[in-house]
């Protein structure tokens, strides 16, 4: 048996005496670098619910689902971070660059995979004539904020906002802002109808026949 080097002893002797060189994990928080890509997480305030970050996840761990009924007429948005695998392509390609950023959260180890999902709702804007999905209502009233005076160009535009102002109680309750498609009857194409908030299809024939 060859007797250990010199060089050999003297490591062990120094890995024996020296501090640890991993972390106490779970028993103290382990500390990520700054630049640490972890679970994506969603902020409320400047996500818009364009469905950009689900257009460019790879793995579908970003996925949506537009519900429209009669009452109220939502977009779900669902994570499931036990599917994702930290790419942050979501993040690159979030239409506000902040509605959705990777956290140092790491630690998301779990029994329960159905516990690993995040919902998140909006609120749904439809053509006033058709009826078609156009978007979201945050992403309608953030166009206008983003375009400025050029917003003017677009009534719909306008007509969001408006009825964002009135929903969140400057001008009233709420019931003055954008008509449900029921009460845009009649299908014809009338001259009003440019003061509605209406799909790309049904504007360019509004713009074609009027």
């Amino acid at each position: 048996m060859r007797l250990p080097k010199l060089r050999e002893l003297k490591e062990a002797v120094r890995a024996v005496v020296s501090p640890r060189f991993t972390t106490r994990f779970p028993a103290e928080p382990c500390i990520v670098p700054d630049r640490y890509r972890g679970k994506p997480e969603f902020d409320p305030d400047l996500c818009v619910g364009c469905g950009a970050c689900v257009n460019v996840c790879p793995t579908k761990a970003l996925t949506q689902v537009d519900e429209v009924n009669g009452d109220r007429s939502i977009r779900k948005i669902t994570l499931r971070y036990d599917t994702c695998i930290f790419c942050g392509n979501c993040q690159d390609g979030c239409t506000t660059e902040r509605g959705i950023e990777l956290s140092n959260q790491w630690d998301l180890a779990g029994l329960d995979r159905e516990s690993m999902a995040e919902v998140h709702e909006h609120e749904l804007q439809l053509c006033e004539k058709c009826g078609a999905v156009i978007g979201t209502k945050k992403h309608l009233v953030w166009l206008y904020e983003k375009l400025g005076p050029l917003a003017y160009t677009n009534p719909s535009l306008l007509l969001a906002k408006n009825a964002a102002l009135w929903k969140n109680g400057s001008g009233g309750n709420g019931s003055e802002g954008a008509k449900t498609p029921t009460e845009a009857a009649p299908k014809e194409m009338q001259t009003r109808d440019f003061m509605r908030i209406l799909c790309p299809k049904c504007k360019c024939e509004l713009n074609i026949r009027l």
